[in-house]
């Protein structure tokens, strides 16, 4: 039953965004003089469909962006092998997931730009697709969108739901509406036991723990030919990887890197920093140093004298863990909360985290449980760990061995997670 209080914020909301209507219709056009929108799908973002609606059962899903969107696909090939008879809307909000959705949906599936929370771009999505049941993936609570699919009986299940610390402190502070809003979901499915907890602590009547979506993505593709080139010019050299590093880990890993060449002095160093277009701030940072350092995104080869290899590049994270055999996780050596850690267990990767994994910290925990990865109390171990798996091959691969049938295991786990939404889905008229 939804308070006074929330009817009331409700309604001032959806007032106010009525009234930005106008501004938001200006701001999509504006955008695409930009080339931040599609020039004739922009507007789906205001509800209007760009196709016909199927006219089998539908079952929405929606994912803000690109990671959202990757975690989608595994779970509709198992919706299909379960429910052929079933068709798919997936939505999302950027123009780059939207390019990635067009590549890599099946003929079931159908994609659209997601309405911007607006009564109007809401109600006309509704009544343009009428979907049988929608699922929400991770942390999307827009309150018109929420309410407006209730309001409209359709089933509404919140999946792969993440809560983080910040945003449930945040969200506390309105308790009354949040544990409103939440209550609007017939079914949150927590990505993690402390995310479970917190939705629990906001009020959500029908919370269960359950798997990562992120367990059943594919592996990460990257193209043959620059394998094979990459591959060429390091030759026999033995190779670490830092993946997606921030600002002050790149400086550290490059005096690690020093001194590991100390007793490894062939060693070669890849750095891929999470935000590439760092690549001239951080080859200013390396000055002065004895470490000759090529960019990628200037073209440079890998020469016997390269040192460290910048992979200021978007989009080939999978190439290089294909090309390392050991990777160091970026964001987890300063206080960033770690990067994604199940991507480099995919691609037979031994792997090395510092101690701030908290973004992934129970799946972190269980892969130390497992001995599926090596994390560091203290970031001053990481030369001792880096020189030990570097120079003896057979615990790299027993490492790699280990993360890669942890997360083969837990990715079974998406056909559970199948069969609880399907539950849910309202039955044949």
């Amino acid at each position: 039953m939804t308070t006074l209080r929330t009817k009331i914020a409700m309604g001032l909301y959806a007032s106010v965004a009525t009234l930005m209507t106008p501004l938001v219709k200006y701001h999509l056009k504006k955008r695409i003089t930009r080339g931040k929108e599609h020039p004739v799908r922009y507007t789906e973002k205001l509800g209007y469909a760009s196709q016909a609606k199927p006219k089998d059962k539908l079952v929405w899903i929606h994912g803000a962006s690109v990671g959202e969107s990757l975690s989608i696909l595994p779970l509709l090939e198992t919706f299909h092998s379960l429910r052929p008879d079933l068709t798919f809307l997936v939505t999302t909000g950027t123009a780059t997931s939207a390019r990635l959705m067009e590549e890599r949906l099946p003929p079931y599936a159908i994609h659209q730009f997601v309405p911007v929370d607006l009564p109007l771009a809401i109600g006309n999505f509704l009544r343009n697709w009428r979907p049988d049941i929608a699922l929400i993936i991770e942390s999307e609570l827009w309150p018109n969108m929420i309410f407006r699919i209730k309001a409209h009986g359709i089933p509404l299940i919140l999946l792969n739901g993440r809560m983080s610390q910040k945003s449930a402190k945040s969200w506390a502070r309105a308790s009354f509406f949040i544990g409103d809003l939440l209550n609007q979901f017939d079914l949150i499915l927590a990505q993690s036991s402390t995310d479970a907890r917190r939705f629990n602590e906001l009020g959500a009547p029908h919370v269960k723990k359950q798997s990562n979506l992120k367990f059943a993505a594919a592996p990460l593709s990257y193209k043959q030919g620059d394998f094979e080139e990459l591959s060429a010019q390091i030759g026999t050299r033995p190779v670490w990887f830092a993946s997606s590093t921030h600002r002050g880990e790149e400086v550290f890993l490059a005096e690690v890197h020093e001194k590991l060449r100390e007793k490894i002095p062939d060693l070669l160093c890849i750095i891929a920093p999470r935000h590439p277009e760092r690549g001239s701030e951080i080859l200013n940072e390396f000055q002065g140093k004895n470490l000759p350092l090529s960019l990628r995104s200037e073209g440079n080869r890998i020469t016997e004298d390269t040192s460290i290899y910048l992979a200021d590049t978007l989009g080939e994270l999978g190439l290089f863990y294909a090309l390392s055999p050991v990777v160091i996780i970026g964001g987890s050596l300063l206080r960033k909360g770690g990067q994604n850690l199940l991507e480099p267990a995919r691609q037979n990767c031994a792997i090395i985290c510092g101690p701030e994994m908290q973004n992934f910290e129970e799946i972190c925990n269980e892969m130390v449980d497992k001995h599926a990865i090596i994390k560091l109390s203290q970031t001053e171990d990481i030369i001792a760990q880096l020189e030990a798996l570097l120079l003896n091959k057979s615990r790299q691969q027993k490492l790699a061995q280990k993360a890669a049938r942890y997360v083969k295991d837990r990715g079974q786990e998406i056909n559970d997670v199948a069969n609880e939404i399907l539950q849910k889905l309202p039955p044949n008229e």
